[in-house]
Parts: C-alpha cells; structure tokens; sequence
C-alpha cells in the first residue's frame, strides 16, 4: 500500500510525532510505501523520518492556530499534494489535520483514517468540553473516515459525544519497538525524570513543588523537552532552591539512554490519552509515578508497575516519590513489572499488525465496492 501519514506541524517534538515516527517507519519495513506529509517548521520528526528512509513532504499553511484563511489554504494545498502523490491510503493525526485531511481525502476519493492524540473537544488543563471544538469535531466526523483511538478511555469520550454521527472507532494502543538499551544506571542520587514539553497541560510545577517538600532526600531531576513555560518552570526551581539538583536536557534525541540513566519516570500532566513517554519508560525497566488521566492506568496500574495520583495533587506526588526515592527495593520490583507490561502488551508489532489490518480491510472494502455491478 501507498500509505500517507498526515500530520500538524507544531516545533515541539510531542507522543504524536513519535506515534507517526514509529508507524511509518514499521509500515514501511513491512513492505509499505509511507509518506508523511507535515506542517512546517522541520524538526526532529522529519529528521528522523528522513533517517529512516521515509519521504517527508511540507504542506506550508498547516499549523496548529486555527485561522480559517490560513486554514482554507492548507485545505487547497494537501488536496494537491494528495493529488500527485496518489495514495491508497490517508491516515491523519491530531485535529486541525484531522479536520482538514479527511475533507482532502473525501475530496479525492481516498480511504481515511483520524487518530486524534487527545480529543481536541476536552481542555487538557481542566477536562471539560470545549463546545465549538466538539461542534468542528461533529462535522468532520460525518465527512467520512474511521477513527483509531490510541486507548480505551479516548475510544469511549469519542463514542459518547461522536457517536450520533456514525462514525466508525477502533481502538489501537500505542506500541514501541524494543531496544536493548535498559537498565544502566550507576551509583549516586536516585535519578527522577519527566520528558514533556513545557506547556500547562504537563503541569511540571507541581512536580517541582512535591520534589520541594523532599530536600531530605537524595534525589536529581532531569527535565527533558522544550516550550513556551521552559523559563516560567525554570524561575520556580530557583525560588524553590532546587537549581543543583534539577538539570534542564532540552529536547531529547536519544530517550533510550536517557531513562537507563534514569530510576524513576514521573508525569505529572493535567490531562493525557496515552503517552507514549510512559510506554518508553516501561520498556526501559523502571517504575512510573503519573496522573490518573486518561488511557494512564491503562498502562500502569497502580501499586504493581507505579503509582497513580490525581491531577494538581502536590502531597499525594510527593509521598509517592517518596516511596519510591527510598526503597530500591521497590523500584526494582515495580521496574520489572513495567518491562514485563511493556513486552506482553506495548511492544509495537501488536499496533503495527492492528494498524497494518485496518487499512488493508478497508482498502479491500473499496475495491470490492468499486468493481462490484451497478444495478
């Protein structure tokens, strides 16, 4: 299959990068042409891809702001760009390429599918809906396609405020290819890590202020990922008095290495679907301390891989980094059952056989429909 992974452009590397990442590169060492089609600017995500062997396109006007002139124009330019590239298949991802992608390719006649990252319609700092957005989010769902929830959680929201429009919704969690870089951490301080960007929805204040509580401890932070509250989180650290053990990696290329130097991942988001970021956590051995928001617990479960606490809850994190800090007893023992989670359920051939399925069936479907006589 020709296959188009259609994604919006933002400079921050996020889950959904790394999902379109890891997909096209799968698909395509199964045999499949993959093509990503992205907004500007460039980054990590094409620079992987690229290293990989998978064909990278810019669609210039597809940005994350909603401007409907801007907007219109990115919906005229993937139209084109789908014309020439002439796919069997067109996947898209997060919601302004999920709006304007699914237009494109009914507009063209080409199967699509939208996988939303996190449903545009609830606010991912407080949970509540977001009216207009459900409102674009109705209207683009009776455009046609199918919809791939990363998790059972995004899977029922969708089902309950979109269902009335027919649409079709598979569930397909995220999954990761296996790597054999794990467990080298050396002696010294227990290594704390969050990799996020530095926006609300992550929340890291509230990690910073739980860890402030914990001076008593031996404990180091590694803060990895870039954004616009980057030097708003790096104020509250100095007022905090936690500037020598909190160390700031900016964007981070090599996850792998990062968490085997690492004991303990920790999430502290206002709201999630499914990050990939725990999965990776979980393949490297270690526990994970993160909100209970979303599709999370559908990856820990409490008290067995981590601990599950609830948004904003600064004394519930603490008490269970603390748990964690001082038994290594304990992230031995929940470190092992996140790689056995991870091997059984999130390694990536399962979301590559499910996805890879998905699209033939539907491509046999039109193909059935199209040879099948008129009457």
């Amino acid at each position: 299959m020709r296959i188009v992974q259609l994604v919006t452009g933002t400079p921050l590397f996020g889950g959904s990068d790394a999902h379109v990442r890891d997909l096209s590169i799968g698909l395509r060492a199964r045999g499949h042409e993959c093509i990503v089609m992205a907004g500007p600017p460039e980054g990590l995500l094409a620079e992987q891809l690229r290293g990989n062997g998978v064909t990278v396109l810019t669609i210039p006007a597809l940005r994350k702001p909603i401007r409907p002139f801007a907007d219109a124009i990115s919906l005229f330019q993937v139209i084109r760009a789908l014309s020439e590239v002439q796919p069997d298949i067109v996947a898209t991802h997060t919601a302004k390429a999920g709006f304007i992608g699914r237009i494109a390719a009914r507009a063209i006649g080409v199967p699509v599918f939208f996988t939303p990252h996190g449903l545009s319609f609830v606010d991912r700092k407080s949970g509540d809906l977001i009216g207009f957005r459900l409102l674009l989010e109705r209207m683009a769902a009776r455009v046609g396609g199918e919809m791939i929830a990363v998790c059972d959680a995004e899977r029922n929201i969708a089902l309950r405020y979109l269902g009335s429009t027919g649409i079709r919704i598979s569930t397909i969690r995220n999954g990761l290819p296996d790597c054999k870089t794990r467990g080298e951490k050396g002696r010294g301080p227990v290594v704390i890590t969050m990799i996020a960007r530095f926006v609300r929805q992550k929340d890291h204040a509230t990690l910073v202020r739980a860890l402030s509580t914990l001076n008593h401890l031996e404990w180091e932070l590694r803060l990895a990922g870039t954004g616009p509250l980057l030097e708003s989180i790096r104020q509250l650290v100095e007022e905090c008095g936690l500037t020598p053990r909190v160390c700031f990696m900016h964007e981070c290329r090599d996850t792998p290495r990062l968490l085997a130097e690492s004991d303990i991942y920790v999430l502290s988001s206002n709201y999630e679907a499914f990050p990939i970021s725990i999965l990776e956590a979980m393949r490297a051995g270690i526990p994970v301390v993160a909100t209970d928001t979303g599709g999370v617990r559908e990856a820990v479960q409490d008290e067995y891989n981590g601990f599950l606490v609830p948004p904003r809850d600064v004394s519930r994190l603490a008490e269970r980094l603390s748990a964690l800090i001082r038994s290594a007893e304990l992230r031995k023992s929940m470190g092992f059952q996140s790689r056995r989670r991870f091997t059984q359920e999130f390694e990536w051939r399962s979301m590559l056989d499910k996805t890879e399925a998905l699209y033939a069936s539907t491509l046999r479907n039109k193909m059935n429909c199209e040879m099948a006589p008129s009457r």
